[in-house]
């Protein structure tokens, strides 16, 4: 893949430098020895050469890649995007395309006419008022698509191809005065010229924004640009309003018989037929081979044969069974130091090194001689693995249900819970020195773990590999530091962006930031400016957004807020959460936030608020040695309007223990 691109760079440079003979002859090599280039390969090295001021302006670059995708074009598979359903975004700008097409083609009927300008000049006048409609069309891809792009680290478009619109659009503008005028010879300069940029235009988004774009984006990013675009309009008749679920199939590759044929094995188990019937069925029908991503797709339909969650989670093991051998072949490529899925595997390597020494020991034990205080040390390293299903639960899980698969979201974290009560259990027998239970059970727990980490390894992260972005899988890098790991130390801080100021002419690094408490200092008001500039007007006094985040970051409690649509909108960041939080969870829908056995509970408190039967709900539990409180209260505006649900948490013990009194004036 380097090679490939290094020679991309030689031959964009090359053009940029005005060495035309060179770039010719890199061409000629790349066209004989490269297969195939992904249109996001070619924006890539262009953003890279761009960064490194390889291109003397804005318009240098444009030509280049222009002129590099109208060489290669043969080079760069297709993407298939008939899938998006009428109304999606996707499909309205294709089918505006078709549109545009018909323009460019009868703008090249008029243009190999000669006397067309004489003989059919009303319609001259037609095509030219159609290309001044091209500007509503790029206008919704400006003001709706861009943007969402951006977020998601992709501001090639809103730069590059936007230039490309603005020009198109001045061609228009031009054409129609030409035409207006009758002034025959520039109408026919200006309309070859729009008729081709237009053209490569359409070429542009098909073979490179759309499918892009398709991959960053979510579901509800869609249905935000779907939302917005009616202001703007279209230069076909308004599409229906689209507003159903896109499923993972949407960003995964899959042959749907194989799928249908994977799913009717699924059917027939949970019918009772046999699994060595059903390994047999496999074996001829799909030669003994089942993909990752095949598996999780199956996956995610299941409910539609009638297969409840719970009843996945029941036979997940002896499901699996069916497909193990294949499975046992999967395996990873090497990732970089840092990238998420790299942590969770190098987690996995120490966890699996910890059960084989305990399964090691387990079966040398001598129950008249226990050392206590080594299966002690043995539990707090085991509970460890709680944090790892906390990362997956908080930074992970939220990508994958934006992408359509939120299977991991219910029924691998039931079998997380169920794994934290087999470790809890366990450690109770322990500290009550039950060494029976504990040493007749323990290899349950082993088991257990083992066969997490083999649906994590062989389903969910290939699964994910390949539905996540770069730019996602940073996103969740993000976040992981403040839920922590599982027996391995701090992985470096994985940016996939960065170069070597060398490389860049400039620090890429920025500042480093830190969730922690700053040390404190004296107060100088010397150094101090009372300042209420940028203040928000609150109900009662204003306030910066710096005074806000501070009043909420060193508050005595936690603090979650989910809006009126259940997703939630924010959390506090402070130094001793109860539960941990991390920037995954922004815009996650809340049902996925809570463990399956209790969500059900936590989604009948919100319905309740939202009727306005209940407006709080109170509780407390033990939680590692401390006496949490939980509180949940809904929000109204001055209407009485539900606006959503504020969730308290504080750990309370110290509240709790608190006897007599301590006044004002006794502190010191």
């Amino acid at each position: 893949m380097e090679e490939k691109k290094e020679l991309l760079r030689k031959i964009m440079t090359a053009l940029a430098q005005g060495d035309k003979e060179q770039a010719d002859k890199l061409i000629h090599i790349f066209m004989e020895h490269v297969p195939e280039i992904t249109t996001e390969e070619v924006t890539q090295v262009a953003q890279e050469l761009d960064d490194a001021g390889v291109f003397a302006d804005v318009d240098q670059h444009v030509s280049i890649e222009q002129h590099i995708f109208g060489v290669i074009d043969a080079k760069i598979p297709v993407v298939d995007l008939s899938e998006f359903p009428k109304g999606h975004p996707v499909h309205t700008f294709l089918m505006e395309n078709k549109v545009i097409r018909g323009f460019c083609k009868r703008a090249e009927e008029l243009l190999n006419d000669h006397k067309s300008f004489e003989t059919l000049y009303t319609d001259w006048v037609l095509v030219s008022k159609q290309f001044m409609q091209l500007h509503t069309h790029y206008l919704r891809k400006e003001n709706q698509l861009f943007p969402f792009l951006e977020r998601r680290g992709f501001s090639h478009p809103s730069t590059i191809m936007w230039s490309i619109h603005d020009t198109i659009r001045a061609l228009a503008k031009r054409l129609a005065q030409a035409v207006e005028s009758k002034d025959k010879d520039q109408s026919y300069v200006l309309l070859r010229k729009l008729q081709q940029n237009t053209f490569e235009m359409t070429i542009k988004e098909e073979r490179v924004l759309l499918p892009k774009s398709s991959k960053l984006l979510t579901k509800d990013d869609w249905l935000s640009i779907r939302q917005g675009e009616d202001e703007i309009g279209w230069i076909i008749p308004p599409p229906k309003v689209w507003n159903s679920k896109i499923g993972m199939d949407n960003y995964l590759k899959s042959d749907a018989e194989r799928i249908e044929v994977i799913l009717n094995i699924i059917h027939q188990f949970f019918k009772g037929v046999p699994i060595k019937e059903l390994q047999q069925e496999f074996d001829e029908k799909l030669n003994g081979s089942i993909t990752p991503v095949e598996f999780a797709l199956a996956e995610q339909k299941m409910e539609d044969l009638g297969v409840e969650n719970a009843a996945f989670e029941a036979h997940i093991d002896e499901l699996i069974s069916i497909f193990k051998r294949s499975l046992e072949e999967v395996k990873i490529d090497q990732l970089e130091e840092g990238h998420p899925l790299d942590t969770f595997i190098k987690e996995n390597e120490a966890i699996k090194q910890l059960i084989a020494k305990l399964r090691e020991a387990n079966e040398k034990i001598d129950r008249q001689n226990i050392d206590h205080d080594f299966w002690q040390d043995v539990y707090d390293k085991l509970w460890q693995i709680n944090t790892h299903y906390l990362r997956k639960e908080n930074q992970l899980f939220p990508y994958l249900e934006a992408k359509g698969f939120d299977k991991p979201s219910t029924v691998m974290w039931a079998l997380h819970d169920e794994v934290r009560d087999l470790i809890k259990q366990h450690r109770h027998w322990l500290d009550e020195k039950n060494y029976q239970e504990l040493f007749d059970r323990q290899t349950v727990i082993f088991d257990a773990v083992e066969g997490m980490i083999f649906k994590e390894e062989k389903i969910l992260w290939p699964t994910s590999l390949e539905l996540l972005s770069v730019e996602e899988w940073f996103d969740i890098r993000q976040g992981e530091d403040e839920v922590g790991y599982c027996l391995i130390a701090t992985p470096p801080m994985w940016n996939p962006h960065w170069r070597h100021p060398s490389q860049m002419g400039q620090d890429q690094g920025g500042p480093q930031t830190s969730n922690m408490q700053p040390h404190p200092k004296p107060f100088n008001p010397e150094e101090s400016t009372p300042t209420k500039v940028g203040g928000i007007n609150l109900e009662v006094g204003t306030m910066t957004p710096e005074q806000i985040n501070l009043i909420f970051k060193y508050l005595p409690f936690d603090v979650t807020y989910v809006d009126e649509f259940d997703e939630v909108c924010y959390y506090n960041k402070g130094d001793d959460r109860v539960f941990p939080r991390s920037p995954g969870i922004i815009g996650r829908r809340v049902k996925y936030c809570h463990p399956p056995k209790s969500v059900h509970v936590v989604e009948k408190i919100i319905a309740a608020f939202k009727k306005g039967e209940r407006s709080e709900a109170n509780f407390w539990i033990n939680f590692n040695d401390k006496f949490v409180y939980i509180q949940y209260f809904a929000v109204r505006d001055n209407a009485g309007n539900y606006r959503g649900v504020l969730e308290i948490t504080q750990d309370a013990t110290a509240v709790r223990n608190l006897q007599g009194e301590q006044r004002l004036l006794d502190w010191e």
